[in-house]
């Protein structure tokens, strides 16, 4: 007797979650007597946490913003990556009018940590609080270095960004009072109750209204775990993937080899910082001489695709 498949739940986004056990319920209110008088102490805690789960995509959904904030946060992570970059040059550059005042900045910018790591709420804050060193105390060395060009692209960017998480709050009102790994644990655990009743009485065979559940469910599971399990994620899309900037290397006459420090972003999941040799695997091209070289990071694991940048070598 044909039994429930098992579904890789912890691979679903949330919304192919909420539409699976959404098409669930569908198919236990036309199920056979069996099944529901078989089901019939769970189904009360199975639409609670349905419920919840209905209320947290409603309040996702709420949003056409999200792309727009994913942009513009974009702009601001390439301005702070061109500041970071363009401040190791200056140092590197030994000049010494400009040295000084390029230290004490990149100083104040890498106090804040990877800024471009963070979450947006978190990541506004910061920014916030570096604009206005910028403006402050540190407004002399900004100009000292010529970089005040790049903080007012950088000051755009994030006053656009800050605007658009505003309207995004006002536009999805007061968040659900529970978050997705609540529920999702909730009517998960409720579920494998349901596949245990289910495997049981197919396998006794007391019904065929429970071989007839199982034949309907069963392709909708394999389904998604072809389209979702272990689907691998490309560095090389978009600018999903960030590397962070490399400090200036010195000449040695041998190959240069940092290891580069990656994260990848999607809107609406946490920021992952990439691990050497789980995530990635590097090469390195123009890496012995003075002038630019490039490292490129390649997909393993869970991901796949290249990501590029540069570095300077300086004797």
């Amino acid at each position: 007797m044909k039994q429930l498949k098992s579904l890789y739940f912890h691979f679903l986004p949330l919304a192919a979650h909420f539409d699976f056990f959404k098409k669930l319920l569908a198919l236990l209110l036309a199920a056979g007597t069996a099944v529901k008088a078989a089901l019939e102490a769970l189904m009360p805690d199975f639409n609670a946490w349905l419920d919840r789960e209905d209320a947290l995509m409603r309040w996702v959904r709420k949003s056409v913003l999200t792309e727009k904030i994913a942009e513009t946060d974009r702009e601001m992570d390439f301005e702070l990556a061109g500041i970071n970059a363009a401040l190791r040059a200056i140092i590197y550059g030994h000049n010494e009018q400009t040295v000084p005042a390029a230290t004490r900045l990149l100083t104040m910018v890498q106090s804040y940590g990877r800024v471009m790591a963070e979450a947006y709420d978190e990541e506004a804050g910061d920014v916030r609080a570096m604009l206005e060193q910028f403006d402050g105390p540190y407004n002399n060395d900004v100009g000292t270095v010529g970089l005040a060009y790049r903080v007012a692209m950088l000051k755009d960017a994030f006053t656009r960004f800050e605007k658009l998480l505003a309207q995004r709050e006002a536009e999805q009102g007061v968040k659900p009072p529970y978050t997705s790994r609540e529920v999702r644990k909730g009517i998960e655990g409720v579920y494998h109750q349901m596949v245990n009743i289910i495997d049981a009485n197919a396998t006794v065979g007391t019904s065929d209204d429970f071989a007839a559940l199982i034949a309907l469910l069963n392709p909708d599971i394999d389904r998604l775990n072809s389209e979702f399990h272990r689907a691998k994620k490309d560095l090389g899309v978009g600018d999903r993937c960030i590397i962070e900037p490399f400090d200036v290397q010195a000449y040695t006459g041998k190959a240069i080899t940092p290891l580069p420090r990656g994260h990848y972003r999607e809107e609406g999941k946490p920021t992952v910082e990439l691990v050497f040799a789980k995530d990635f695997t590097v090469t390195y091209k123009n890496n012995i001489n003075v002038g630019m070289a490039e490292v490129t990071i390649h997909g393993k694991g869970d991901y796949k695709g290249t990501k590029s940048t540069t570095f300077m070598i300086a004797r």
